[in-house]
């Protein structure tokens, strides 16, 4: 039973979550055979003032994107 978490940063809508969920499950059946009822899938989501890389908040990188910096 493949056992598949994914962890993410909160913003994603709910039609983006379930859609990679369902693309991981696709992917996995076919991949590894494993029958389709037998995969698990789940997403723990994270807020983005939990997460920095390079001394930088992913808060903060949003932002920063977002003014296009």
């Amino acid at each position: 039973m493949p056992l598949i978490q994914i962890h993410l940063a909160e913003g994603r809508t709910e039609k983006q979550k379930k859609e990679l969920m369902t693309g991981i499950t696709d992917l996995t059946e076919k991949v590894i055979g494993a029958p389709r009822d037998s995969i698990r899938v789940w997403i723990n989501e994270f807020p983005d003032t939990n997460y920095m890389a390079a001394g930088e908040l992913l808060k903060e990188k949003r932002a920063r994107l977002k003014k296009g910096k």
